[in-house]
């Protein structure tokens, strides 16, 4: 996991009003650079071999401040750990049951998916449970071969 201190990250961080810290923005480029959807301590392991002195609670902490921020989202775990994505628009994933990897389903794919749930019937479970929907996650669990 290579890190390095993009504009992206401060353009991210400005649109969202948040500080810029060099810790932020390598954890940030670090989610940004890779598909794999890590866990806290995955991205700790990479980021930690350019930032030695960075912990692992900074880490778990500036996860949090993203999620709030819209700038990550933090995928249910496998029972242990959860898994984060820089991507935050609606898409789907999926899970290895044996190896607990997570992969983004093909866009066109799951936008296939995502168009099929009816919007009356996520009105319904808005209107139901008194609950605003923000995000739709979708998480198709089994083996790879």
């Amino acid at each position: 996991m290579t890190v390095t201190m993009g504009s992206k990250a401060r353009d991210e961080f400005a649109l969202r009003g948040l500080r810029c810290t060099r810790q932020r923005r390598a954890i940030y480029d670090a989610l940004c650079a890779t598909t794999a959807h890590p866990t806290a301590d995955q991205l700790y392991c990479g980021v930690r071999k350019q930032m030695p002195g960075i912990s692992l609670a900074t880490v778990y902490n500036t996860l949090e401040v993203f999620c709030r921020a819209g700038m990550a989202v933090r995928l249910a775990g496998d029972g242990t750990s959860a898994h984060y994505d820089a991507t935050v628009h609606n898409h789907l994933h999926t899970r290895c049951e044996k190896s607990g990897n997570v992969r983004d389903v093909p866009n066109q794919l799951g936008q296939q998916v995502l168009d099929g749930i009816p919007q009356p019937v996520l009105d319904q479970i808005e209107s139901n449970l008194g609950f605003r929907i923000r995000q739709v996650q979708v998480e198709l669990l089994g083996e790879y071969a």
